[in-house]
């Protein structure tokens, strides 16, 4: 008999597909161990599994990301590290949920996620397909707005400032291409003084913009 690895995906797979593949066995479950336990797979976390790399797996953090904790999609810092925003490179995939906050310790890395109200849940997302796979992740503008919304400190517009050219490090040049009918929308859900400050700010510096160019 073939080894079950040759038959595995690259991309990650789910118990009841692992389990399907290994019916011809006395006891799938044990073998499943025992393919842990050689590291031909990686158990994620229950009920979640992908190919060890040596034997052609292919490890993709963001993919991961959506399939740990759902409904989610990558944003806040490590959004903003996609996107080149921020020059700082994240090593916690983090992820924004319409669920309770959690965060997930696995053998390839961790993965922390927030809670955003129903309302802002599906705006500005951004689906990314690559080879097999896909992840959703937040827009800049969405992952700017998580993660603003996230900081109680922020009352004025100065506070703003402060937070995107201090805490963050973004070069406000980097983000006077806003979509602002986005960010419009963003701050009536979001309810937030933090966000509603930060949409104010870059409405007003994309008019200024706008209207120095012409």
């Amino acid at each position: 008999m073939k080894p079950v690895f040759l038959a595995l995906p690259k991309h990650p797979f789910d118990y009841v597909y692992l389990h399907s593949l290994l019916k011809e066995y006395r006891s799938p479950r044990v073998k499943i161990g025992s393919m842990l336990k050689k590291r031909e797979i990686i158990r994620i976390k229950k009920g979640l599994y992908i190919l060890s790399p040596e034997y052609g797996g292919e490890i993709d953090k963001l993919v991961l990301s959506n399939l740990i904790y759902g409904p989610s999609y990558v944003s806040l810092e490590y959004a903003l590290s996609y996107w080149g925003l921020i020059p700082e490179r994240v090593e916690v995939i983090t992820g924004v949920t319409n669920k309770r906050n959690k965060t997930f310790e696995t053998p390839i890395g961790n993965f922390s996620y927030r809670y955003v109200n129903n309302q802002v849940f599906p705006l500005g997302r951004v689906l990314i397909r690559e080879k097999e796979s896909s992840f959703i992740i937040a827009s800049k503008e969405k992952s700017l707005c998580d993660q603003i919304g996230s900081i109680k400190q922020i009352r004025t517009i100065q506070d703003v400032i402060s937070y995107l050219e201090t805490d963050l490090r973004i070069d406000l040049e980097e983000i006077e291409d806003l979509d602002t009918n986005l960010l419009m929308t963003l701050s009536d859900c979001y309810r937030k003084p933090s966000v509603s400050l930060f949409v104010k700010w870059a409405l007003k510096k994309y008019s200024q913009k706008k209207e120095a160019y012409g």
